[in-house]
């Protein structure tokens, strides 16, 4: 026994050395990672100008490639021109924060940025020459908060972005600079530039593949320079451009947009130049256009997958441009539109997905224009229209498969427009001039 008791522990011990020699020899098969001689370790970060070092270690080993970022965020006249002098690659991004610098000649050998390119603050700087070299940023051009900077001139050799981000530099006026670029995978967002006019600077751009967005750019009156853009993958968002007149330029989009979004746009009279576009995927939403007369040039398309919102349009007075609209998959939300009498444009709506919603629209008799629409599929709601007087129009109206709320309509006296509607859900009608049962309706007994 006390034999087989000393071959156990023996061979126990024997395979505990076996494996804790095994694991060692395999946590030191792998060779450690060797940069080639011209890259640069990790990133490099100046903070001030006490940060020279790690520039002056970049000088002294010849590199040409940074593994890293560059982050340039100090304020001190620092040279960065006898420092970067070899400088061809950064593989990651290029960030410069409050430089004093008035242009970017310091990276005048600099070919590829493998991420982004990011300005922001810089006091002094005019425009963006100086990188005759570059020809390649593969993600994202971010300017921001530089207050003298005019336009994108030095970028003339970049033919591709991911996308590009201004955002209030108050002397910002045009794109000259990119006028070589053809293509944007991501989105173009523009806010709060103030003497940004056009887009001046983009005409050989053709795609953008996320979202076409400005906001809040007080001098932006049209989309010159985007006439041969063709595509838009994404969203096209429009806001509080108070100079916008028309879309015209952007007659060229010929694709499917996912949705269209034009809020405090008061100088925009219809949508001239959407004329192309098939199908809007999600939604569309026009809010606070005090000026919008109609919705011309959205006669191609026949689907709106998602919501269609149209609140707070004083001078709407049909839907016409709608003409073609088939299916609604959603809601339709009307509000506050209130030079509406009736609903025409709607002459080939078959059927809404959603709900309806008519709500506080002051000059609203009826709902003339909806004579092919025969399905509802949400609930109908008809709220606060002061002067409406009847249902007529929805007299093809079939199918109604959730509730109808009818309140507080106070010259509302005729319903007889629905007494063939098959109602799945309740009714509720308070509160108008004349307000009978839903069995009055069906009866027959249906206005006074």
């Amino acid at each position: 026994m006390r034999k087989n008791t000393l071959f156990v522990t023996a061979l126990f011990l024997a395979l505990s050395v076996a494996f804790f020699s095994c694991k060692k020899s395999t946590s030191t098969d792998t060779p450690p990672t060797v940069l080639p001689a011209n890259v640069f370790g990790g990133s490099i970060n100046i903070y001030s100008s006490g940060n020279d070092t790690t520039l002056q270690r970049f000088l002294d080993g010849k590199y040409t490639t940074v593994q890293g970022s560059i982050l340039l965020a100090s304020s001190d006249p620092i040279d960065y021109k006898k420092y970067f002098v070899n400088l061809q690659r950064v593989l990651g991004s290029v960030t410069m924060y409050k430089v004093p610098n008035q242009d970017l000649s310091f990276l005048y050998t600099l070919r590829s940025i493998l991420g982004s390119l990011q300005i922001s603050a810089c006091p002094e700087l005019t425009s963006l020459s100086g990188l005759t070299m570059l020809d390649s940023i593969s993600s994202s051009l971010i300017i921001d908060r530089n207050p003298k900077l005019k336009n994108c001139n030095g970028l003339e050799q970049i033919l591709r972005l991911a996308s590009i981000s201004v955002t209030s530099n108050p002397s910002f006026v045009s794109f000259a600079g990119l006028q070589n670029m053809t293509t944007m995978t991501g989105s173009l967002s523009i806010t709060q530039n103030p003497a940004l006019q056009s887009f001046t600077g983009l005409t050989a751009l053709l795609s953008i593949g996320g979202n076409l967005s400005l906001s809040d750019n007080t001098a932006f009156a049209g989309f010159t320079g985007l006439a041969n853009l063709q595509e838009i993958g994404g969203n096209l968002v429009l806001n509080s451009l108070p100079q916008l007149t028309t879309l015209s330029n952007l007659i060229a989009v010929n694709d499917t947009i996912i949705s269209v979004s034009v809020t405090n746009c008061n100088s925009l009279v219809n949508f001239q130049g959407l004329n192309n576009i098939p199908c809007i995927k999600g939604n569309l939403s026009v809010v606070s256009c005090t000026n919008l007369e109609n919705l011309n040039g959205l006669g191609k398309i026949d689907t709106i997958r998602g919501v269609i919102e149209l609140s707070k349009l004083d001078k709407l007075s049909s839907f016409t441009g709608l003409n073609g609209v088939r299916y609604i998959k959603k809601d339709v939300r009307i509000s506050e539109c209130n030079s509406l009498v009736g609903m025409s444009g709607f002459s080939l709506l078959d059927s809404i997905g959603g709900g309806l919603v008519v709500q506080n629209n002051d000059k609203l008799l009826n709902f003339s224009g909806f004579t092919k629409t025969k399905t509802i599929r949400g609930k109908i709601q008809i709220l606060e229209n002061s002067t409406l007087k009847s249902l007529d129009g929805l007299e093809n109206l079939k199918n109604a498969r959730s509730t109808l709320d009818v309140y507080y309509n106070s010259n509302l006296s005729s319903y007889c427009a629905v007494k063939a509607l098959s109602l799945t859900g309740l009714a509720y009608i308070s509160l108008n001039k004349y307000s009978p049962s839903w069995a009055q309706i069906k009866a027959g007994d249906c206005s006074r």
